[in-house]
């Protein structure tokens, strides 16, 4: 008997899905708050709290350039470590010197140079991110991908109820001893995380695989396939569209983190604790996206929600750019366009990617395509930091340019992604 026919109200696709989760992917996502909350506490305030400690817009670029240069070379090693370590060893050791050392040294920075530091070990986050993206999806059904990236997308938006507290802190204590104990709580609550992740998630099968065929191999050995791997990855038209989605929405999110808070307080004259509201704003308006409307969208497929997303991105950037100073109502309304477009866009992005790559080579494809994510990005936070000291709104110039951009690659892709649909409608299906 169906639900519909015994009376029983049916649950809403993302509760059925976390009720349902188990495994890694269930401990995934509800661990997934221990590293978020804090984040979004403090997420908002770096670029002010770096000017306050006396770095230039360039210097600012800088630390961001620096540190897409160590998440390249971190990337580089990240799918050899990943199968020799396996996923689930890869993930403590790599997040805690990515996130729990970072955030000690941002707690106690003096100057250009420790940000420089903390940027450095912060790029091995790219060695924990592919380690931990196979925790999540290995041993996951192909038809709930969506939904769990959803899911994840939602825990995030729900941690910024917390955002208040940082706004509160900041204005009682000013920016550079609030952000310090944000930091400090920061270090003691995603430690934690990563010890219960650790203790309780198991390998995945693709992994336990992957640590016995390298068992016996060194990670120089391990990497000297990646030659093939890269032939691979461009004789792929599936992985070659990943790549380009993936290396322009890391310049975009790169540009608009690093120098939104800059421009609200420096241009626009927004007093700094504001800066915790709008995340507020945005992740209530993106959990009611994915709670009531991305359920509906699933019919549609990847192809036209995310142009329709990229589309109120650009005009969100151009609103932006051409705010004037203290209009704060005309902000909030560029804010609410943005997390409308993310809502569209993102969980789309992100379980694309993730059904683009090859599963049988996973760790070492995804490696090698963050190498050349994030070694194209590079010269791009110090190119925004340049544009920046001329004017700051040149950066959400350069965002809306590239989003121009994959609304063009996305455009020009319907065969393949219309493809993508079918085959998800299928396997749901079938």
């Amino acid at each position: 008997m169906t639900p519909e026919r015994s009376g029983k109200k049916k649950r809403h696709p993302l509760i059925q899905t976390l009720v349902e989760l188990k495994g890694n992917p269930k401990l995934c996502i509800y661990t997934e708050p221990l590293w978020v909350i804090p984040f979004n506490l403090y997420i908002p305030f770096v670029s002010v709290y770096m000017a306050a400690l006396l770095l230039s817009d360039r210097q600012i670029g800088l630390v961001a350039s620096v540190n897409m240069l160590f998440r390249a070379l971190a990337a580089l090693f990240s799918g050899a470590v990943t199968d020799k370590l396996g996923r689930k060893l890869t993930t403590l050791i790599f997040d805690v010197a990515s996130w729990s050392i970072p955030c000690l040294l941002w707690a106690l920075s003096q100057n250009f140079w420790w940000f420089i530091a903390a940027a450095a070990f912060n790029g091995m986050m790219q060695i924990t991110d592919n380690s931990w993206t196979c925790l999540l999806v290995e041993d996951a059904k192909k038809e709930a991908m969506v939904k769990i990236f959803s899911l994840l997308h939602m825990v995030a938006q729900m941690a910024v109820i917390f955002a208040p507290l940082a706004a509160i802190l900041v204005n009682q204590l000013t920016i550079v001893p609030a952000m310090r104990i944000l930091y400090f709580f920061s270090f003691l609550s995603m430690t934690t995380k990563f010890i219960i992740l650790y203790r309780y998630c198991d390998e995945t099968e693709v992994g336990k695989t992957r640590k016995r065929e390298t068992a016996d191999m060194s990670i120089w050995q391990i990497m000297s396939g990646y030659g093939l791997i890269f032939k691979r990855i461009f004789a792929s038209r599936d992985m070659v569209l990943a790549l380009a989605i993936t290396t322009i929405f890391s310049i975009t999110w790169m540009v608009s983190g690093n120098f939104f808070g800059l421009y609200v307080t420096g241009t626009l004259l927004i007093p700094e604790h504001l800066l915790a509201y709008f995340p507020i704003l945005r992740s209530l308006v993106i959990a009611g996206f994915l709670f009531f409307i991305l359920p509906r969208l699933e019919k549609f497929g990847f192809r036209y929600p995310m142009l329709i997303g990229l589309i109120i991105f650009v005009i969100s950037n151009i609103i932006l750019v051409f705010t004037p100073a203290e209009s704060l109502y005309i902000l909030l309304i560029t804010v609410v366009l943005d997390a409308i477009a993310y809502g569209f866009v993102i969980p789309r992005s992100d379980s694309l990617t993730a059904l683009l790559i090859e599963p049988s080579e996973r760790a070492r494809i995804r490696g090698l395509m963050m190498v050349m994510v994030l070694g194209m990005s590079i010269p791009f936070g110090y190119l925004a930091g340049w544009l920046s000291d001329m004017d700051r709104r040149l950066p959400f110039v350069l965002c809306a340019a590239f989003l121009v951009l994959i609304f063009t690659i996305i455009a020009a892709s319907k065969k393949r992604l219309d493809a993508m649909k079918n085959a998800t409608v299928t396997e749901e299906t079938s």
